[in-house]
């Protein structure tokens, strides 16, 4: 571990309203800043621990399923690392659009139609996460949340300045809603706003509430 992979938060710390978590080690697994900011907020130190992991999954699986078994693939591979002391978070979000699946996109043209696809609909933001206690490794805590999105009518010239400006080929459905289409796009959000970002916060603080 690097010091450098340790996140030392600004703000007040929950730790009171989470005495369970006292002398643990936090680990997120994952490489995304707005995972890291999202945790951040809890105000405990924890590690950032990406992991190298190829996100396939059977075609069988349909909305949540998808992210919860990636989320579930993720937090395996990282098991075998994980000491008593240690609770590993990883997460994993898709789009959900009309039943098909928006993942990361590969190109900029990918981009520009996933969000043109976006315009003017409404569409399902899936975020799941799984939580493995160090203390019983073998039980995988997995949960996940949905958000519904309603986008404006967007132009092909507002997606393709979104897309070289904003780069967001490490996103789900080609969007952060943090930033420029959060601000001009979306009219309607029905849930989580954290779920959209990455981390459903409120799940996630629950989740760790009742580890023993």
């Amino acid at each position: 571990m690097h010091d450098s992979n340790l996140v030392h938060p600004d703000s007040p710390s929950a730790l009171p309203l989470l005495p369970n978590l006292h002398g643990r080690h936090l680990i997120l697994g994952s490489a995304s800043p707005r995972r890291k900011q999202l945790l951040s907020m809890l105000g405990l130190p924890f590690e950032v621990r990406p992991l190298d992991v190829e996100e396939v999954y059977p075609h069988s699986l349909k909305g949540p399923e998808i992210p919860r078994y990636l989320s579930e693939l993720k937090a395996v591979a990282a098991r075998p690392h994980l000491n008593e002391s240690d609770i590993l978070i990883t997460s994993d979000t898709v789009v959900q659009l009309n039943g098909d699946t928006l993942e990361k996109p590969a190109s900029h043209e990918e981009a520009v139609h996933m969000i043109m696809s976006l315009s003017g609909q409404t569409h399902q933001v899936v975020t799941a996460f799984c939580i493995i206690d160090g203390r019983t490794p073998d039980l995988l805590q997995t949960d996940h949340d949905i958000t519904e999105v309603s986008f404006e009518h967007l132009s092909t010239e507002f997606a393709d300045h979104y897309v070289k400006n904003h780069q967001p080929f490490d996103k789900a459905g080609a969007y952060g809603a943090q930033d420029l289409i959060g601000a001009c796009a979306i009219h309607t959000l029905k849930g989580s706003y954290y779920t959209v970002m990455g981390l459903p916060m409120h799940k996630i603080f629950s989740a760790l509430y009742s580890l023993d």
